[in-house]
């Protein structure tokens, strides 16, 4: 009968801490689309002549869904080239390179959505 009291007594104070949270988000999350979004913050920023265009044969080029699916892991941002480098506006593998201004916010939050839904050809 001992051994039963005080394994509930634990088990009173263990639930508590075990408690899942649940947050609800605020805000709906968009559909987020290669063509509309994504692929015009790529040409924009990444795609210009000199970086990730047609012109140098020698980087990749980011025009094509093909290519730039290359550096994302689907439904893992944190997993994903392009996310990894556009995230961080530090060191050699800055990108775009300074002097180029980095993404905006809501561009990184744009593809980073985008690589969460699937990173599809949409």
């Amino acid at each position: 009968m001992y051994k039963l009291l005080v394994t509930a007594l634990l088990l009173i104070g263990v639930l508590p801490s075990c408690s899942t949270i649940i947050v609800e988000p605020d805000v709906v999350i968009p559909n987020v689309s290669y063509q509309n979004d994504v692929a015009p913050i790529i040409a924009a920023n990444c795609a210009q002549s000199g970086c990730h265009g047609t012109d140098n044969p020698e980087k990749f080029n980011l025009l094509s869904y093909a290519e730039l699916s290359k550096l994302v892991t689907p439904d893992k941002p944190h997993s994903s080239t392009l996310y990894d480098v556009i995230r961080t506006y530090e060191g050699a593998k800055a990108m775009p390179p300074k002097p180029n201004s980095p993404l905006s916010d809501l561009q990184i939050e744009q593809i980073y959505v985008w690589i969460l839904q699937g990173a599809t050809e949409n």
